[in-house]
């Protein structure tokens, strides 16, 4: 049976490299404790790219949606439903997730309102669960 379910959307683009990155997460019986309480969307934006991200963690365990980013409505609070939300050009987002640019340094882009940040205390569990990424079981 090779044919896919006509509700599940195909992801694309940038929520396509974050769903390869992210659901390994899906077996990893220490994310799937820690975030067996944890029910949020965090909605990631490039905004130089046609495709946002809506990672959701749904009680341990996580996937990732493509939203078109045009029209900007598209991603309004109301529409997605997210909690939180990070928008910034893709050199930053590769720049950050390669630790090539310090959390001061995205904190400094912030100010100058060159990222758009809502939900920040939601952002924080994305940092949380990308440290599971890191993290080797034997």
């Amino acid at each position: 049976m090779g044919e896919t379910k006509k509700d599940e959307k195909k992801v694309r683009g940038f929520a396509g490299l974050l769903n390869s990155i992210l659901i390994p997460l899906n077996e990893n019986q220490k994310f799937k404790e820690e975030f067996k309480n944890t029910k949020t969307k965090i909605l990631l934006n490039a905004s130089n790219l046609k495709f946002a991200a809506l990672i959701v963690i749904d009680y341990g365990t996580v996937r990732v949606e493509s939203i078109p980013n045009k029209p900007r409505s598209n991603l309004k609070k109301k529409v997605v439903g997210w909690n939180a939300f990070l928008e910034m050009d893709t050199q930053t987002f590769l720049g950050f997730a390669m630790n090539r640019i310090s959390l001061l340094k995205v904190a400094k882009q912030w100010l100058t309102r060159k990222i758009k940040m809502r939900g920040i205390t939601k952002l924080l569990l994305l940092l949380k669960m990308l440290k599971f990424l890191t993290i080797y079981d034997e």
